[in-house]
């Protein structure tokens, strides 16, 4: 394994941390009478700010490369960067943090269908199989038994994972040369502008309280989990997008699940939250699902790389 492919592996680690402890501090928000709109706006505009000066020295004389690439960086900013942490914090709201991100994390599967449909390419018989443990283990998370999971909580996590489906899929382009501190800058800027319009539709109601927050039975300013979700969201996305332009949209996907234990962690030591049992056990099978989903790709590239080198080397074999 190569330095850059290690390196790949750690930023998405970081990644994941960040994402992960974003939930649970936003959850301390909600209990002295925020809201998910408050939150995120101030999180895009804030992560806006806060890159605005990297962004336009990492573009000075880049800025035909942001011209070439606009319809991509509006996707990203809308999709991406509102689409993502609109719906997923929404979700927070009404689902346990933990069951909220494993129905985020499904999006590793929308990512193979989308493919599948893109490229025309049955994935490999493991894929499947991966997408049966997985949807086995998502109907555990949402434990129908026990009729107390939100119906509109689940409909807003399965919205971010489509959202986080686009996510990976867009920062794993290598073909995108605007810099990574540049594209993250933009989407917020642009994720902002869209979540302003939002919140002052009324689509997601606003409500900011200037009141101690209850953080692990600590209790501090709302100013220090506001500045500390600015500051992981900037940091996430930053080692986000490096990590995928080196190891890639599936291998990414994957190695972001370790998002889950990280959340499940912090939201434990924060909020004194866990999950039932069965839900836990319903994010084994998914995290195992998704393992399965990776086995599957790693062999169809396989597949794929050998009928390209029989293609090639026919001809030559024609003309000798």
């Amino acid at each position: 394994m190569n330095r850059t492919v290690i390196a790949g592996f750690l930023l998405t680690l970081a990644s994941a941390f960040f994402f992960a402890v974003s939930g649970p501090i936003a959850k301390t928000m909600y209990a002295i009478g925020w809201t998910p709109g408050a939150v995120v706006l101030i999180r895009l505009a804030g992560s806006a700010v806060l890159l605005l000066i990297p962004t336009l020295i990492a573009l000075r004389g880049r800025w035909g490369e942001v011209l070439t690439h606009w319809r991509t960086v509006v996707t990203y900013g809308l999709v991406s960067m509102a689409g993502v942490q609109g719906f997923y914090f929404v979700a927070v709201e009404h689902l346990t943090v933990a069951v909220a991100l494993l129905l985020e994390m499904t999006a590793p599967m929308l990512i193979v269908f989308w493919i599948w449909a893109r490229t025309r390419t049955r994935p490999a018989t493991v894929t499947f199989i991966g997408v049966v443990v997985s949807m086995f283990g998502l109907l555990l998370v949402l434990n129908l038994r026990g009729s107390s999971i939100s119906i509109f909580g689940v409909v807003m996590a399965m919205a971010a994972a489509v959202c986080l489906a686009s996510y990976f899929l867009v920062s794993a382009k290598d073909t995108i040369t605007i810099p990574p501190v540049a594209l993250t800058g933009l989407g917020m800027g642009i994720g902002a502008l869209a979540m302003s319009v939002i919140v002052l539709a009324g689509v997601m109601p606003w409500n900011a309280v200037t009141a101690d927050v209850d953080f692990g039975g600590v209790s501090m300013s709302w100013v220090v989990p506001m500045a500390m979700i600015v500051v992981f969201t900037v940091g996430a996305y930053i080692t986000g997008i490096l990590g995928l332009r080196y190891v890639g949209a599936t291998v990414g996907s994957f190695v972001n699940l370790v998002e889950v234990p990280f959340s499940v962690i912090v939201a434990w030591l924060v909020l004194f939250e866990m999950p039932a049992p069965i839900q836990l056990f319903g994010g084994v099978f998914i995290l195992g699902g998704v393992g399965f989903i990776k086995w599957g790709e790693s062999r169809l590239a396989r597949r794929v790389a050998r009928r390209e080198v029989v293609a090639t080397s026919e001809p030559s074999l024609i003309t000798t």
